[in-house]
């Protein structure tokens, strides 16, 4: 997204496309008009590939991108669909159509999709993190989730007394009760963390969340602590599923050396990424083909 100011938010590439998308973008604000560029990387950079971008003005009503960031909000998923022609220029009935339920929300009004190609996105919902725990870790793990996009939510005991501002990013923090945390939405697009330092805490919160299957588990500490932590828990529970305890990732992260709370941060990320996107975890430089799927 691009104001008139000249500021952005997001990114096509790694930042060398983006100088020459706002240099397009000013006749779009000139005209009001989409306009299709094209960006020819083979020359530029030495990457393969032509890129085909649809620049259009967005001109949603505040009560239409209301309820669409409430549906975001509420972590629900959504479609866009993108109609154009595949020739350079302006293009007035060209642009993009967000789906959310059964409505269907413009981009600006005067879309056309009749006869053209059309480019189809379904997002899903907003990846969701669980932090279990309010020490120093916690906060460099909430404030690198936030910068991915994830929304974080932290759960502490309430003799913590930590509030909020604590924690850059997060959007909650919740002190519920053990037998409460049951009730957490954590679901398939959830990727869970346990940090509390605590193993006596920790195998309230196992013991409380096994019967969810979230995308991701992770326990912080050495691989003995995740022993003593799965034999409490049986003892405690000893009817708890098999999938549950092999969902339990201990020490949580990929081995980088890290030492650094904000290093342990980028390694716990980087496993949970790995996970929930099925990616083999091996140097860039040694996979063959392209680097994304």
């Amino acid at each position: 997204m691009i104001a008139q100011s000249g500021q952005m938010i997001g990114a096509v590439s790694g930042g060398c496309v983006e100088k020459e998308i706002k240099l397009q973008a000013q006749e779009v604000f000139q005209t009001h008009q989409p306009k299709m560029m094209t960006y020819d990387g083979r020359y530029r950079l030495g990457c393969e590939g032509i890129l085909h971008l649809l620049i259009e003005p967005m001109t949603l009503n505040p009560t239409d991108t209301q309820v669409i960031i409430e549906h975001l909000e509420n972590r629900g998923s959504l479609s866009i669909s993108t109609h154009y022609q595949p020739d350079i220029g302006l293009q007035p009935e060209s642009g993009s159509l967000i789906q959310v339920g059964d409505d269907v929300y413009p981009i600006h009004p005067q879309i056309q999709p009749e006869g053209k190609a059309v480019f189809v996105q379904n997002l899903p919902a907003l990846f969701e993190l669980f932090i279990f725990g309010a020490e120093h870790d916690s906060v460099a793990l909430s404030e690198l989730a936030a910068k991915l996009g994830w929304r974080v939510t932290i759960v502490a005991p309430a003799d913590e007394q930590k509030s909020i501002e604590h924690f850059t990013g997060a959007i909650n923090l919740l002190t519920p009760l053990y037998d409460q945390v049951a009730d957490l939405p954590i679901t398939d697009e959830t990727a869970v963390v346990l940090m509390t330092h605590s193993i006596s805490k920790d195998v309230q919160y196992l013991c409380a969340l096994s019967s969810k299957r979230p995308a991701y588990l992770g326990l912080l500490g050495p691989a003995q602590r995740r022993e003593q932590l799965i034999t409490q828990l049986l003892e405690f529970r000893p009817e708890t599923h098999e999938a549950f305890i092999d969902l339990l990732r201990g020490p949580a992260g990929i081995n980088i050396g890290a030492l650094s709370a904000h290093e342990i941060a980028v390694s716990i990320i980087g496993e949970i990424l790995a996970v929930t996107r099925s990616a083999e975890l091996i140097a860039l430089k040694d996979k063959t083909g392209a680097i994304h799927d």
